[in-house]
């Protein structure tokens, strides 16, 4: 028998029934460039901690991670929508009255 100094060190393959989080990077940094650089660079610090849990095979903390930067992606992306939005309404209104 082959004994482990610590019990779930080793990575868990994606084959036994447990998906993975999906790690939000390319999302993260869409949402950096195009609508908010505060929340997103925080989307891309969780969507990077995502990938480090999975590689160190702690998909707890990385399931965690992973919906935190999915929260901040969201919240970046509704935030730069909100913004263009009023900014489009603020032009026009400033354009016709």
């Amino acid at each position: 028998p082959q004994y482990n100094a610590q019990p779930g060190a080793e990575p868990l393959p994606a084959g036994r029934g447990q998906q993975l989080p999906k790690d939000y990077m390319v999302e993260s940094v869409l949402v950096t460039l195009f609508c908010c650089l505060v929340t997103g660079v925080m989307a891309l610090v969780y969507s990077h901690e995502t990938r480090a849990a999975l590689a160190r095979g702690d998909v707890a903390q990385a399931y965690v991670a992973s919906r935190k930067a999915q929260s901040l992606v969201l919240f970046s992306l509704l935030f730069g929508l909100f913004a263009s939005i009023t900014w489009i309404i603020y032009v026009l209104v400033s354009l016709y009255l």
